[in-house]
């Protein structure tokens, strides 16, 4: 564990030297560290974009790197959930802030089985992109929420023999 804490801290002065990079060049080192798989230099660099550029040309996608980044390759899926939120909130007019809503909900539901929370973020994703390409995959979430993928399969079995749309067994 030192050697790693070391090594990250060895490579960061390597990496940022005495003088302030640009966004452009940092951005640089983002890229370097994802085609590496370094996880640990991607979120730090990034962290270092939003900090020190928070208006730059790269801090929007530093910012969702951040959530990319805990999401897939760290797996600390309530980080990524966190800094997902904080692009949505930042940058709600940008293409990408559906897909971020959307993987909330996807991270929610998948992930951490938090399933009010995953109708929530998706119910949010609807209501505010109903004609976006993931609507109907939104909708899919939301009408499968809680439901085990044997019962997703099952139903889209009883969907596709009767040719129509299921019906839900009532429960009583």
């Amino acid at each position: 564990m030192k050697l790693m804490v070391s090594f990250i801290v060895c490579s960061s002065l390597f990496l940022f030297g005495c003088s302030k990079m640009t966004d452009d060049e940092l951005w640089q080192k983002v890229e370097q560290s994802r085609a590496t798989g370094n996880f640990d230099s991607t979120i730090q660099v990034c962290q270092m974009i939003v900090r020190e550029y928070p208006n730059g040309q790269k801090a929007s996608a530093a910012l969702y790197l951040l959530g990319e980044t805990y999401q897939n390759g760290k797996h600390d899926y309530h980080t990524a959930i966190n800094y997902y939120q904080a692009f949505v909130k930042k940058y709600s007019d940008l293409n990408s802030t559906p897909v971020a809503i959307f993987i909330i909900g996807f991270i929610y539901n998948n992930n951490l089985q938090m399933i009010d929370s995953a109708r929530i973020a998706y119910q949010e994703f609807v209501t505010k992109f109903p004609n976006h390409d993931l609507a109907s995959s939104a909708k899919f979430e939301l009408e499968n929420l809680g439901k085990s993928p044997d019962e997703i399969v099952g139903t889209n079995k009883d969907v596709a023999a009767k040719g129509g749309k299921s019906k839900s067994p009532k429960k009583k």
